[in-house]
C-alpha cells in the first residue's frame, strides 16, 4: 500500500488542505483581448499572460491537450528486483496524492508545453532532509508558485498559497523545461511551444474575435454617409428594427432595416466606410493550413497529428509512414526522455528503470521489422565466413535481439556442437544398496589393512 495522502502531504511543502478560489476579474479577460500587451520572452508576467492566452484560443488549446493526453496515454515498464518494481510502481500509480499517473503526467506535460518555466515536480521522502530516505511519492508543483535560483544547491524556491517560501533541495524537486535557453543568467529558462507558436495564435484569434462580434452585431463595422434621408429617419428605424429583434428572440441574426424615402423624387444614395475588416486575399484556407503547420512545428510533431493533409490528399503510403516515424523522435519524444531520465535519476531506486512502453501497434511493426532486418544481416555475414555463429550471437545480444542467457556457456557448447556433459540417469534402490555395498567393502578392506599393520 503506498503512503496516504494525509501522510505525503506531511511530507510536501505544499497546503492542500485550504480552500482557494480562482479570481475572475475583468482585468484579466480585458489583458488577454490585447494581443500588444503580452511580455516579452523572459519578462516577468510573460507565464501568467500566455496561461490565459492558449486557454482562449481554441486550436492551440487542441493541440496542447492532444499532446498531453498523447503522453498520459502511454504505459510504463519497470525492470529490477521483483519486489522493488513492485514498491516503485505503486508510488508512481498513486502519483499527485492519490490523483493517479494520468493526471499528474497531464498536469506536468501542460506546463511544460505551456510556460517557459517549465513543469515540476516535488519529490516526497520519509525524511524530508536526508537525500538518501526512500521516495514515498512525487506530486506536481504550481509552476507558477517556483522560481528558478540556478544554484545546484537549492534550485527552486517555492511559494505556498500562505505566502510562504521554501528553499527546496536538489533531491527534493525535478525541473523539466522545453528548449531551455543557454544564458547562464537565465538559470535555465525555457521557450515553451506556446511561446514559439503565440505569434501565428495572436493573428488567427485576432481574425476570429473580428469574425465573432461581426456575426453577433456586437461592433460598430463603419461610418454610413447617407443622402436623400433625415438622420432622425435612419435612427428611428434602426432604433425600431432592435426592439423589435429583442421581441422576436434573435440575439445574433439581425433582419435588414427598411426604410422609405419621403421623397419619392429624391434618389437615396449611402456609402459605407469600414472600420476594420479582413487584410485584402484573406483566405481562410490558407490561414488555416498554414496556423496547422505551425502548430506542428512548434510542438515538434507532423501535420496530421492535428488534422487530415489539406485539399482531401491524405498523402501516398510512404508519405504517411516517413511523417509520423519523424514525429515520434521529436515533440513527444524529448518529453518522453526527458522524463525518463528523472524518473531513473531523481526518484526511483537504483536497481529500478523506467521506460514507457508504447502501445502503437506501428510501433511495434517497426521493431519487429528492425530486428528481422539485422538478423538478415548477421545471417548473410555468418554465411560469407565474416562472422563466426559466436560473434553474430554475441551481436544478436548486444542489440537486444536475444537474451543474455544465450551465451551461457552450456548453450554456447551446444551451438558450437560440442558435445556436453551427459545428464545422469536418476538413482533407484539398487544404486543405492549397491552404492553402501561397495562402501562397506571398502571399510572392511582399510579395515583389515590397518590390523595386519598393527595399528589398531
Amino acid at each position: 500500500m503506498p503512503e496516504s495522502p494525509k501522510t505525503q502531504l506531511a511530507m510536501s511543502v505544499q497546503d492542500r488542505t485550504e480552500n482557494v478560489f480562482a479570481s475572475e476579474s475583468p482585468i484579466v479577460f480585458w489583458m488577454a483581448g490585447l494581443a500588444d500587451t503580452m511580455p516579452e520572452w523572459s519578462m516577468a508576467g510573460r507565464d501568467n499572460a500566455l496561461e490565459t492566452f492558449w486557454h482562449s484560443e481554441p486550436l492551440l488549446a487542441g493541440a496542447v491537450a492532444s499532446m498531453a493526453f498523447k503522453l498520459a496515454a502511454l504505459d510504463f515498464e519497470l525492470k529490477g528486483p521483483p519486489r522493488k518494481v513492485y514498491k516503485s510502481e505503486d508510488m508512481l500509480r498513486n502519483a499527485d496524492f492519490g490523483m493517479g499517473w494520468a493526471g499528474f503526467i497531464t498536469k506536468l506535460v501542460t506546463d511544460v508545453l505551456t510556460r517557459d518555466n517549465g513543469g515540476f515536480i516535488e519529490i516526497l521522502r520519509h525524511r524530508r532532509n536526508d537525500p538518501r530516505a526512500p521516495v514515498a511519492g512525487i506530486a506536481q508543483l504550481d509552476s507558477k508558485r517556483c522560481q528558478r535560483t540556478g544554484d545546484p544547491e537549492y534550485p527552486v524556491i517555492y511559494e505556498d498559497i500562505n505566502g510562504k517560501y521554501h528553499r527546496m533541495r536538489w533531491f527534493q524537486v525535478a525541473h523539466l523545461v522545453d528548449l531551455p535557453s543557454s544564458r547562464e543568467d537565465l538559470a535555465g529558462l525555457g521557450f515553451c511551444a506556446v511561446s514559439r507558436v503565440l505569434s501565428a495564435a495572436q493573428y488567427l484569434r485576432t481574425i476570429g474575435i473580428y469574425k465573432r462580434e461581426k456575426i453577433s452585431g456586437k461592433r460598430i463595422p463603419g461610418l454610413i454617409f447617407a443622402q436623400g434621408l433625415r438622420r432622425g429617419t435612419i435612427e428611428e428605424g434602426l432604433k425600431e428594427a432592435m426592439e423589435q429583434q429583442i421581441q422576436e428572440g434573435l440575439s445574433v441574426y439581425t433582419k435588414p432595416v427598411v426604410l422609405a424615402s419621403p421623397d419619392p423624387g429624391v434618389p437615396v444614395d449611402a456609402k459605407l466606410i469600414e472600420l476594420a475588416s479582413l487584410p485584402d486575399g484573406y483566405d481562410e484556407d490558407t490561414v488555416m493550413k498554414w496556423y496547422i503547420t505551425t502548430l506542428a512545428l512548434a510542438f515538434g510533431t507532423d501535420y496530421t497529428e492535428f488534422a487530415p493533409l489539406p485539399g482531401g490528399n491524405l498523402g501516398s503510403s510512404t508519405q504517411t509512414t516517413v511523417m509520423s516515424a519523424r514525429s515520434r523522435g521529436k515533440g513527444s519524444g524529448i518529453l518522453m526522455q526527458l522524463i525518463e531520465h528523472t524518473m531513473n535519476w531523481n526518484i526511483l531506486p537504483q536497481v529500478v528503470t523506467f521506460e514507457f512502453a508504447s502501445s502503437d501497434p506501428t510501433d511495434e511493426a517497426d521493431r519487429a521489422n528492425l530486428r528481422f532486418l539485422r538478423a538478415r544481416e548477421r545471417n548473410l555475414r555468418v554465411q560469407s565466413n565474416e562472422l563466426t555463429p559466436r560473434q553474430a550471437l554475441e551481436m544478436a545480444v548486444q542489440d537486444g535481439d536475444a537474451p543474455a542467457t544465450f551465451l551461457d556457456p552450456i548453450d554456447v557448447r551446444v551451438q558450437a556442437g560440442i558435445p556436453g556433459i551427459e545428464p545422469a540417469e536418476p538413482k533407484t534402490i539398487e544404486h543405492f544398496v549397491k552404492d553402501a555395498a561397495d562402501l562397506s567393502d571398502s571399510f572392511n578392506r582399510v579395515e583389515a589393512l590397518l590390523s595386519k599393520k598393527g595399528l589398531q
